[in-house]
C-alpha cells in the first residue's frame, strides 16, 4: 500500500475587503510589504489560502468609492473565534516597487487611498513593496476553522494546517492576469 502525502497550504493574511474583491474577480493584485513583526515580505508559497483580516482595516483607509463595500465586509465578519477562508490564490507574477511614481496609474487595480499606498511604500524604505498578481479560485465550501492564538501577530504567512480544499474555476483567466502583470511591470517595475 502506498502512503499518500497530504498537502496543507499556508495562508496569507490580507484585508478582508481585498480577499472579497479577489474572490469576486474585481481585483487581481495584492500589495505586500510585510508585517510589523517581519523584516520584509517574501513569497513563502506559490499557492496559499486567502486569510481575511479585520484588524487594521478601516473604511477611512480606502477610496470613497469603496467605503460602502468595506463597511459591508467589516459587518459580515465570521463569529468570534472562527477563521473563515473562502478561497485559494496562486502567484502568477510578482513585481517589486521601490518608488511611488506610477502607482497612481494603477489605482483601478486596488481599493487603497493614496495615504495607504504611500504608507506601504514608506514602511521599511529599503525593502520593496511587492505587488502579487494572483489567480484566485473559490473554495466550493468556505473553510472554517477555530481561530488559534498562534495565528495572531503582524505577520504575513500563517500555517493553518489545512489541506487544499476542492476549488471552483479561476475567477479571472490566465490571459487577463498576464495582461495585468505586464501593465504593473511596465508602470512601476524596478
Amino acid at each position: 500500500m502506498t502512503e499518500q502525502l497530504t498537502k496543507t497550504l499556508p495562508a496569507l493574511k490580507e484585508w478582508a475587503l481585498v480577499c472579497k474583491r479577489l474572490l469576486d474577480g474585481t481585483q487581481a493584485v495584492m500589495l505586500r510589504k510585510g508585517g510589523i513583526d517581519e523584516k520584509g515580505f517574501w513569497i513563502e508559497a506559490d499557492e496559499f489560502f486567502l486569510y481575511p483580516t479585520y484588524f487594521h482595516q478601516m473604511t477611512e483607509k480606502v477610496r470613497p468609492e469603496f467605503t460602502e463595500e468595506c463597511a459591508g465586509v467589516l459587518a459580515s465578519s465570521p463569529p468570534e473565534g472562527t477563521l473563515r477562508m473562502g478561497g485559494v490564490a496562486r502567484v502568477v507574477d510578482h513585481i517589486e516597487v521601490r518608488r511611488n511614481e506610477g502607482m497612481d496609474a494603477l489605482r483601478d487595480l486596488h481599493p487603497y487611498d493614496e495615504e495607504q499606498v504611500a504608507m506601504r511604500l514608506e514602511f521599511r524604505p529599503r525593502k520593496p513593496l511587492v505587488i502579487l498578481v494572483v489567480e484566485v479560485r473559490p473554495a466550493l465550501a468556505p473553510v472554517e476553522i477555530p481561530m488559534l492564538e498562534s495565528y495572531g501577530g503582524c505577520v504575513s504567512w500563517v500555517d493553518v494546517g489545512v489541506e487544499r480544499p476542492s476549488l471552483g474555476d479561476a475567477v479571472l483567466g490566465e490571459a487577463a492576469l498576464h495582461e495585468i502583470a505586464d501593465r504593473v511591470r511596465a508602470t512601476v517595475g524596478s
